[in-house]
Protein backbone atom coordinates (compact mmCIF):
# COMPACT_ATOMS: atom_id res chain seq x y z
CA UNK A 1 0.00 0.00 0.00
CA UNK A 2 1.31 3.40 -0.89
CA UNK A 3 1.69 6.96 1.01
CA UNK A 4 -0.64 8.40 -2.11
CA UNK A 5 -3.37 5.91 -1.57
CA UNK A 6 -3.18 6.81 2.76
CA UNK A 7 -3.28 10.57 1.44
CA UNK A 8 -6.37 10.07 -0.61
CA UNK A 9 -8.26 8.77 1.93
CA UNK A 10 -7.26 11.62 3.95
CA UNK A 11 -8.71 14.48 1.68
CA UNK A 12 -12.20 11.97 1.46
CA UNK A 13 -12.30 12.03 4.99
CA UNK A 14 -11.62 15.95 5.21
CA UNK A 15 -14.17 16.37 2.28
CA UNK A 16 -17.20 14.58 4.41
CA UNK A 17 -15.94 16.41 7.75
CA UNK A 18 -16.45 19.75 5.47
CA UNK A 19 -20.04 18.17 3.67
CA UNK A 20 -21.48 17.07 7.31
CA UNK A 21 -21.40 13.68 6.40
CA UNK A 22 -19.17 12.80 10.00
CA UNK A 23 -18.18 14.16 12.90
CA UNK A 24 -15.05 15.38 14.16
CA UNK A 25 -14.70 12.78 16.48
CA UNK A 26 -15.48 10.42 13.54
CA UNK A 27 -12.93 11.87 11.08
CA UNK A 28 -10.30 11.91 13.80
CA UNK A 29 -10.97 8.19 14.25
CA UNK A 30 -11.04 7.60 11.16
CA UNK A 31 -8.12 9.50 9.72
CA UNK A 32 -5.80 7.40 12.31
CA UNK A 33 -7.11 4.48 10.74
CA UNK A 34 -5.90 5.99 7.56
CA UNK A 35 -2.71 7.55 8.38
CA UNK A 36 -1.48 3.75 9.78
CA UNK A 37 -3.64 1.30 7.51
CA UNK A 38 -1.08 -1.86 6.64
CA UNK A 39 -3.52 -3.12 3.84
CA UNK A 40 -5.94 -1.49 1.69
CA UNK A 41 -9.27 -3.19 3.33
CA UNK A 42 -8.50 -0.89 5.98
CA UNK A 43 -9.40 2.10 3.83
CA UNK A 44 -12.22 0.58 1.90
CA UNK A 45 -13.22 0.03 5.43
CA UNK A 46 -13.23 3.10 6.98
CA UNK A 47 -14.13 5.01 3.77
CA UNK A 48 -17.06 2.23 2.73
CA UNK A 49 -20.22 4.40 4.14
CA UNK A 50 -19.33 8.15 2.18
CA UNK A 51 -20.54 8.86 -0.60
CA UNK A 52 -17.88 11.24 -1.93
CA UNK A 53 -15.63 8.04 -2.11
CA UNK A 54 -17.48 6.56 -4.79
CA UNK A 55 -17.86 10.08 -6.00
CA UNK A 56 -14.18 10.44 -6.34
CA UNK A 57 -14.03 6.58 -7.42
CA UNK A 58 -12.12 5.19 -4.25
CA UNK A 59 -14.98 2.61 -3.50
CA UNK A 60 -18.37 1.84 -5.23
CA UNK A 61 -20.44 1.09 -2.61
CA UNK A 62 -23.04 -1.82 -3.40
CA UNK A 63 -26.80 -1.65 -2.71
CA UNK A 64 -28.29 -3.77 -0.79
CA UNK A 65 -30.60 -4.94 -4.45
CA UNK A 66 -27.05 -5.59 -6.22
CA UNK A 67 -25.91 -7.53 -3.22
CA UNK A 68 -28.66 -9.75 -2.82
CA UNK A 69 -28.49 -10.39 -7.22
CA UNK A 70 -24.67 -10.74 -6.88
CA UNK A 71 -22.92 -14.71 -7.32
CA UNK A 72 -21.44 -16.21 -3.95
CA UNK A 73 -18.13 -16.56 -4.18
CA UNK A 74 -17.91 -20.63 -4.07
CA UNK A 75 -14.42 -22.28 -1.88
CA UNK A 76 -14.55 -25.79 -2.37
CA UNK A 77 -11.91 -28.38 -1.15
CA UNK A 78 -12.16 -31.97 -1.65
CA UNK A 79 -8.49 -33.42 -0.19
CA UNK A 80 -6.58 -30.49 -1.10
CA UNK A 81 -7.11 -26.68 -0.54
CA UNK A 82 -8.16 -23.47 -1.44
CA UNK A 83 -6.86 -20.34 -0.56
CA UNK A 84 -8.52 -17.18 -0.31
CA UNK A 85 -6.09 -14.43 0.31
CA UNK A 86 -3.99 -11.07 -0.82
CA UNK A 87 -6.34 -8.34 -2.35
CA UNK A 88 -9.76 -9.89 -3.38
CA UNK A 89 -13.30 -8.03 -3.41
CA UNK A 90 -15.76 -9.34 -1.21
CA UNK A 91 -18.67 -10.58 -1.89
CA UNK A 92 -22.01 -10.42 -0.01
CA UNK A 93 -22.32 -14.27 0.27
CA UNK A 94 -19.20 -16.87 0.61
CA UNK A 95 -19.89 -20.21 0.95
CA UNK A 96 -16.91 -22.51 2.06
CA UNK A 97 -17.04 -26.15 1.89
CA UNK A 98 -14.44 -29.19 2.37
CA UNK A 99 -14.10 -32.50 2.46
CA UNK A 100 -11.01 -33.40 4.32
CA UNK A 101 -9.21 -30.67 2.88
CA UNK A 102 -8.73 -27.25 4.00
CA UNK A 103 -10.20 -23.65 3.62
CA UNK A 104 -8.26 -20.33 4.29
CA UNK A 105 -10.01 -17.08 3.87
CA UNK A 106 -8.09 -13.86 4.87
CA UNK A 107 -9.96 -10.51 4.54
CA UNK A 108 -7.01 -8.94 5.88
CA UNK A 109 -6.41 -7.28 2.40
CA UNK A 110 -9.66 -7.42 0.93
CA UNK A 111 -11.87 -5.10 -0.53
CA UNK A 112 -15.36 -5.06 1.45
CA UNK A 113 -17.71 -3.35 0.15
CA UNK A 114 -20.60 -4.62 2.19
CA UNK A 115 -21.33 -3.88 5.68
CA UNK A 116 -22.85 -7.32 6.20
CA UNK A 117 -20.82 -10.52 4.80
CA UNK A 118 -22.69 -14.16 5.32
CA UNK A 119 -20.35 -16.95 5.36
CA UNK A 120 -22.10 -20.52 4.89
CA UNK A 121 -19.27 -22.35 6.32
CA UNK A 122 -19.73 -26.59 5.65
CA UNK A 123 -16.60 -28.42 7.12
CA UNK A 124 -16.16 -32.05 7.11
CA UNK A 125 -13.06 -33.86 7.99
CA UNK A 126 -11.21 -30.41 6.75
CA UNK A 127 -10.68 -27.29 8.49
CA UNK A 128 -11.88 -23.78 7.62
CA UNK A 129 -9.65 -20.60 8.67
CA UNK A 130 -10.98 -17.39 8.74
CA UNK A 131 -9.02 -14.30 9.17
CA UNK A 132 -10.80 -10.89 9.88
CA UNK A 133 -8.82 -7.43 10.35
CA UNK A 134 -9.18 -5.68 13.98
CA UNK A 135 -12.07 -3.78 13.81
CA UNK A 136 -14.61 -6.48 12.12
CA UNK A 137 -17.35 -8.20 13.91
CA UNK A 138 -17.82 -11.62 13.92
CA UNK A 139 -21.06 -12.99 14.70
CA UNK A 140 -21.85 -16.99 14.65
CA UNK A 141 -25.62 -17.15 13.68
CA UNK A 142 -26.14 -20.68 14.09
CA UNK A 143 -23.27 -23.35 13.53
CA UNK A 144 -24.34 -27.13 14.02
CA UNK A 145 -21.78 -29.11 15.37
CA UNK A 146 -20.95 -32.71 15.73
CA UNK A 147 -17.41 -34.01 17.06
CA UNK A 148 -15.61 -31.04 15.52
CA UNK A 149 -14.95 -27.88 16.65
CA UNK A 150 -15.70 -24.37 15.93
CA UNK A 151 -13.44 -21.70 17.57
CA UNK A 152 -14.19 -18.06 17.08
CA UNK A 153 -11.45 -15.69 18.57
CA UNK A 154 -12.71 -12.49 17.74
CA UNK A 155 -14.49 -11.63 20.69
CA UNK A 156 -13.55 -7.68 21.09
CA UNK A 157 -16.61 -5.13 19.94
CA UNK A 158 -16.25 -4.26 16.23
CA UNK A 159 -16.15 -0.82 14.99
CA UNK A 160 -19.66 0.45 13.85
CA UNK A 161 -18.34 1.45 10.24
CA UNK A 162 -16.31 -1.76 9.42
CA UNK A 163 -17.81 -4.71 8.16
CA UNK A 164 -20.11 -7.57 10.33
CA UNK A 165 -19.08 -11.17 9.14
CA UNK A 166 -22.14 -13.27 10.14
CA UNK A 167 -21.03 -17.52 10.13
CA UNK A 168 -23.51 -20.35 9.79
CA UNK A 169 -23.03 -23.83 8.64
CA UNK A 170 -22.01 -27.31 10.30
CA UNK A 171 -18.65 -29.24 11.52
CA UNK A 172 -19.06 -32.70 11.41
CA UNK A 173 -15.19 -33.95 12.90
CA UNK A 174 -13.15 -31.02 11.37
CA UNK A 175 -12.49 -27.05 12.66
CA UNK A 176 -13.31 -23.82 12.17
CA UNK A 177 -11.19 -21.09 13.29
CA UNK A 178 -11.79 -17.61 13.07
CA UNK A 179 -9.63 -15.28 14.52
CA UNK A 180 -7.76 -11.93 13.58
CA UNK A 181 -5.39 -11.30 10.99
CA UNK A 182 -1.88 -10.88 12.53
Amino acid sequence: MSNAERERAGALLRDALDQGMITLDEFGERSAIAASAKVRGELTAILADLPAAVANGAVALTSPAAAESERPLELNAGMGNVNQVGEWTVPSRINARCSMGNVKIDFSEAICRHRDVWLHAECGWGNIKVLVPHGWTVVVESVSVGSGRLTNKVNSPGSPNLPVLHVEGSVSAGDIKIRYAD
